[in-house]
């Protein structure tokens, strides 16, 4: 037993930490952050309206009002700079420039005037000379050449066509080629161009 005069050992205040209003702001924070996936975007109702597409979207289609709606949300920074405003309005004559998966703001970047009035270019290419998942909207260059049997004494390959978009992928229903058609704009394609497409070994490369 202790005397009166031997001071007793000062008690440590326990805190229990989970009722610290701070830490338990911070744990909100962390889930709320965890629950957006990195998204830069916090939906509020006092935020700015912004467009996002209510469906997935495919590049090179027409830009549909109908594949639209919108979302309250704050945007800081550069993000606020490039995603379009509800308030914006929407160039049905536009075509999606990239994919989008259902949900996604809409950027700036989004969509792409269309061509109008351009020449659209069909040919014929073997299975296996082009990207096997070449879609409509990619950019692609167009090389004609000798086929695989004749070797190099028939000529080397050359770029016929240049960076144009793909307007559509349509395999034969016999199989064994693939019709791709790309869209030239306003430029129409010369004789020697379409002989080689016809005459020639053509390969198409995707541009990345």
């Amino acid at each position: 037993m202790s005397s009166r005069g031997t001071p007793q050992p000062a008690r440590r205040v326990m805190i229990r930490r989970w009722r610290s209003p701070r830490l338990v702001a911070g744990v909100a924070l962390v889930a709320v952050a965890t629950a957006i996936g990195g998204w830069t975007a916090i939906a509020a109702d006092d935020g700015e309206r912004y467009w996002v597409v209510r469906e997935e979207v495919r590049a090179g289609d027409p830009v549909d009002p109908g594949q639209l709606t919108t979302t309250s949300a704050r945007l800081d920074g550069a993000a606020a700079a490039t995603i379009v405003r509800a308030d914006a309005a929407v160039d049905e004559s536009a075509v999606w420039a990239h994919d989008l998966p259902e949900g996604a703001l809409v950027s700036t970047g989004s969509w792409a005037p269309s061509a109008e009035a351009g020449h659209e270019l069909p040919f014929p290419v073997a299975d296996g000379a082009f990207p096997a998942d070449l879609g409509r909207g990619d950019r692609v260059d167009v090389w004609a050449g000798p086929g695989p049997q004749q070797g190099q004494a028939a000529g080397e390959a050359q770029r016929v066509i240049a960076s144009v978009p793909v307007r559509a992928v349509t395999p034969s229903a016999t199989g064994g080629s693939t019709t791709v058609v790309v869209d030239l704009g306003d430029q129409t394609p010369s004789a020697q161009v379409v002989a080689a497409l016809s005459s020639h070994h053509v390969t198409v490369v995707r541009r990345s």
